[in-house]
């Protein structure tokens, strides 16, 4: 071969080496495919009533290690060209909790959505379809894919022309019905409930208040993450939604009630319906700047109701009332207010009296008091309505003094064996000192043998239904008892949570008047 030939070849084998060398890597296959996309029909006709449709995928993974296999698929409905109404997002996994549980392995898994589609819409003829589906597993692996299969359902519905319809307004969870305005404004918070044929989509809610001033807020559906809110309440169906809405009076707004004017509901196809009417009573709102009160006091913050109801009085001095005060209305939670009516007194002010009931051994707090005028101005005090707390608490008086037992004895002191066998009551009476202070409410009672050993006992609640202090106690043995002596002890509580112990032979604190209380078991 001549020098210039061979020259030739090795240039072109060089050449072809180059070529070789600067040549694009292959592309991996994604390990996520979609091995199939399906609605169970093309079409479907909800004109005439319902209907549900099964949507179903199957999800391939060539990772051998995956264990978990989750995304979201993505339906909207069009018009032509056009999309209407709102896109559905339906979560999916191999693990329950989302929309659909999947069947199958994180290699091949499939997932069957049921599908209820909606009978009204904007136009006659509609298509629904899948727009985007999403995959991942526990890998790090993910796919988006843009329109798969395609998965089309056509439908044939009735046409919506129908505003939604407020079927229920009422105040939001711990909404009170009189709130009071320290100047700066409040919020007023509403809760409806509203159906629709296909779905909500926002609302407008309109309250009156004095003057004739009106104020107005909105409310629509948003989604926070793969939940739908309408206001701030979830909701699970768009044409059933709960929704909430808050009104804001401004600082500087004049006292008085705010009613609910009109509600202005609108649906996802335009459609709209306003109400006027509603059987909602107004909130009142209250600067205390046309009737007020000062010199909030109790007669008495300590009573005692230990053995019976006791009664106390609230007083306070009114200024601007016209006509006088109408009512006071006091909220006093575990006490209760006798009546309504303010008692006048000969130096301007004002009583109501509030009784606490017999042996409740807790506090009453006045957490609110509401005043009102001859001609209705509202005046409002107190935690319950948002103003300052009035710091007034009606106590028992204090007892510190334990239950006193004056006797016990046994009315049957001998027993048999078999009879401590058998699981009688060993009974025996307690004499107590009355006074007019807290009762004896429970026992515990305990049966010892001549070592001390607990071979028996019992507890429980007591109430003087007699009234003379005799309370009627009792143990029963755990075993059939040996032949011998055994001994009793005792405690008290009362209803001011005081004890004592009487003839305990662990260390009681005082020994039985007249003597110990002595069981005899005799063989049978």
């Amino acid at each position: 071969m001549t020098s210039w030939r061979l020259r030739a070849l090795l240039t072109t084998v060089a050449t072809a080496a180059v070529v070789l060398s600067i040549a694009p890597p292959a592309v991996a296959a994604p390990a996520l495919e979609i091995k199939s996309i399906a609605f169970d029909r093309a079409s479907v006709d909800v004109s005439q009533g319902g209907a549900t449709v099964d949507l179903t995928w199957t999800i391939t993974n060539r990772a051998a290690r995956a264990a978990r296999i989750s995304g979201v698929v993505e339906m909207r409905q069009y018009s032509g060209d056009v999309q209407i109404g709102q896109p559905r997002a339906i979560t999916y996994d191999l693990r329950p909790g989302s929309d659909v549980y999947g069947s199958g392995t994180p290699q091949e898994s499939t997932y069957a959505y049921r599908f209820e589609v909606p009978r009204y819409a904007a136009e006659p003829a509609t298509v629904w379809r899948v727009t985007k589906l999403t995959v991942a597993d526990d890998l790090a692996h993910a796919r988006t894919v843009k329109d798969p299969g395609p998965a089309t359902l056509t439908v044939t519905q009735a046409v919506d022309t129908n505003g939604p319809v407020l079927q229920q307004i009422f105040l939001d969870y711990n909404q009170k019905r009189a709130v009071y305005d320290d100047g700066s404004g409040v919020t007023l918070r509403y809760r409806m409930h509203i159906n629709d044929e296909t779905a909500f989509k926002r609302g407008k809610l309109t309250l009156a208040g004095p003057g004739g001033t009106r104020l107005s807020t909105t409310f629509q559906l948003t989604k926070s993450g793969t939940q739908t809110l309408c206001g701030d309440e979830a909701i699970w169906s768009t044409a059933f939604p709960t929704c909430t809405a808050a009104v804001v009076v401004p600082g500087g707004s004049a006292s008085g009630a705010w009613q609910v004017a009109r509600v202005d509901l609108t649906d996802m196809y335009g459609n709209t319906r306003t109400e006027t009417s509603f059987g909602l009573a107004p909130i009142v709102v209250s600067r205390n700047d046309k009737v007020s009160a000062s010199g909030f006091a109790l007669t008495e913050a300590q009573v005692n109701n230990w053995r019976q109801n006791a009664t106390t009085e609230l007083v306070l001095t009114p200024h601007g009332a016209v006509e006088g005060l109408a009512t006071v209305d006091v909220i006093v939670p575990s006490c209760t207010q006798v009546s309504r009516t303010p008692v006048v007194r000969e130096d301007g002010s004002v009583a109501v009296s509030i009784v606490m009931p017999a042996g409740y051994n807790g506090s009453c707090h006045i957490e609110g008091v509401k005043l009102t005028d001859g001609a209705g101005n509202v005046a409002l005090y107190g935690t319950d309505y948002g103003a300052p707390n009035l710091n007034l608490f009606i106590r028992p008086v204090p007892d510190n003094k334990p239950p006193v037992v004056l006797s016990a004895r046994l009315p049957k002191s001998t027993w048999t064996q078999q009879e401590t066998q058998d699981g009688s009551r060993i009974g025996f009476d307690v004499t107590v000192e009355l006074d007019e202070f807290a009762e004896v409410s429970g026992y515990y009672a305990t049966l010892y043998d001549i070592a001390g050993e607990t071979v028996g006992g019992a507890s429980g609640g007591l109430h003087d239904y007699e009234g003379n202090g005799v309370y009627h106690l009792g143990v029963y043995p755990t075993r059939r008892l040996e032949a011998g002596e055994y001994t009793i002890g005792f405690s008290l509580s009362d209803d001011a949570e005081m004890s004592s112990q009487w003839g305990d032979r662990n260390g009681g604190e005082r020994p039985i008047p007249g003597g110990p209380l002595v069981v005899t078991v005799v063989a049978d």
